[in-house]
C-alpha cells in the first residue's frame, strides 16, 4: 500500500475520532429527555390606552366575544378567535388594563387585556398551528337566526377611520351595518330599530342589519329584495 494512501487513511481516522470526541453524550438507556421550557409570553409593548371596569362583553353577529365595553363608555375591540380566552380571564365587573392603539370616538384596538386584580393577561395572537380553518362566510351564515331589536342608541360603534358601522342600544343589543348604508341619526339617545341575521346568547343579542329604522314599524330595507 502506498505511502499516500496510508496518509489519507490516517487523516480520515483522525477526523472521525475528533467528531466522535466533540459530540455530546446521548441519554442513557431508559433515561427521559428533559422537557423543553414553554415559550415565553410576548412582552407587553406600549402603554395602557384604557383602564376601567368591564360593563359588558361585546359579541359579533356570530355570537363570538370580540371586545368589551367599559363603565366609562370606552369600547375595546379584540380578536374574536380569542373570545374564549378573554371570557376565561375577564368577567363583567372586573377592572382591566388595555394595551393597544386608540381609534376614533372612544374606541381602542387591544393587543393585550390585563385583569388588574390578578395580572392574568390575554394576548391577541394567531390561532395555534394545526387548528382548522374558519368556515367561509356563506357557511357561517347558516348558523345565524332572524333577530329584531328596538330601543335607544347608547353607544355608536365605529371603524378605524371613525365611520359609524354599528350601535349598542340601551338594553345591550348590538347592531352592525355597512357604514355607507346609514340614512338616519345614530346619536346617543336617538330611537333605533333593526332586523336582520344574528345570534342571541348569554352575552346578549347581536345582529347584522338587513332593515333599519327608528321603530320596528318603520323599518327600511338596506338591500334590494330585503323585505
Amino acid at each position: 500500500m502506498s505511502r499516500n494512501v496510508l496518509s489519507a487513511m490516517a487523516l480520515a481516522a483522525a477526523l472521525v475520532g475528533s467528531v466522535a470526541h466533540a459530540a455530546p453524550p446521548g441519554p442513557a438507556r431508559g433515561e427521559l429527555l428533559p422537557t423543553p421550557p414553554p415559550p415565553a409570553a410576548p412582552a407587553l409593548a406600549g402603554q395602557a390606552v384604557a383602564q376601567g371596569t368591564v360593563q359588558r362583553m361585546l359579541i359579533n353577529p356570530y355570537g363570538e366575544v370580540d371586545g368589551l365595553r367599559l363603565a366609562d363608555g370606552t369600547v375595546v375591540k379584540f380578536a374574536p378567535h380569542m373570545g374564549d380566552a378573554l371570557t376565561n380571564a375577564v368577567k363583567t365587573g372586573d377592572t382591566v388594563r388595555v394595551i393597544g392603539r386608540p381609534e376614533a370616538r372612544g374606541t381602542v384596538r387591544a393587543d393585550a387585556i390585563v385583569n388588574a386584580a390578578n395580572g392574568q393577561t390575554v394576548y391577541d395572537q394567531p390561532p395555534p398551528l394545526g387548528e382548522g380553518r374558519p368556515l367561509p362566510p356563506h357557511l357561517r351564515a347558516q348558523k345565524l337566526q332572524q333577530q329584531q331589536v328596538q330601543g335607544k342608541v347608547d353607544t355608536v360603534l365605529t371603524g378605524p377611520r371613525g365611520e359609524a358601522n354599528g350601535v349598542i342600544l340601551t338594553d345591550g343589543s348590538i347592531v352592525r351595518f355597512p357604514p355607507e348604508s346609514l340614512r338616519q341619526s345614530v346619536q346617543p339617545g336617538a330611537p333605533f330599530a333593526a332586523s336582520g341575521l344574528g345570534t342571541r346568547n348569554a352575552n346578549g343579542t347581536s345582529l347584522e342589519a338587513v332593515n333599519l329604522g327608528t321603530s320596528l314599524s318603520a323599518l327600511q330595507p338596506l338591500y334590494d329584495g330585503a323585505r
